[in-house]
């Protein structure tokens, strides 16, 4: 998971006055791919029954994505914020592992 999308999380909750829908969409689809690809990228050899957690999430977010950037300014700041927390616990857990693995 790229560090960067964390970052352009934060920057759009600095400017997320000026971030108009399609803006907002754009940022939506962003995460909802990272997801996607640490879905298939990370937990692809992880039994299914113990994904259902991002896959519901996944399904979620794809299926709201237009109430999320149509909520208004400190909802969709309450939304991002737990977006940042979950793409920076995803990436320490991805990073924890490849060190896991080059140890043994």
């Amino acid at each position: 998971m790229a560090t960067t999308l964390v970052t352009e999380i934060q920057r759009a909750q600095a400017r997320l006055r000026f971030l108009s829908r399609a803006d907002r969409g754009a940022l939506i689809v962003r995460i909802l791919r990272e997801l996607q690809t640490h879905r298939h990228e990370v937990l692809g050899h992880v039994p299914a029954d113990r994904c259902v957690w991002i896959d519901r999430l996944i399904a979620s977010v794809s299926s709201t994505i237009a109430e999320i950037t149509g909520m208004p300014d400190a909802e969709f700041n309450r939304v991002l914020n737990e977006f940042e927390k979950l793409m920076a616990t995803l990436q320490d857990v991805s990073n924890a592992e490849t060190r896991l693995k080059t140890i043994h």
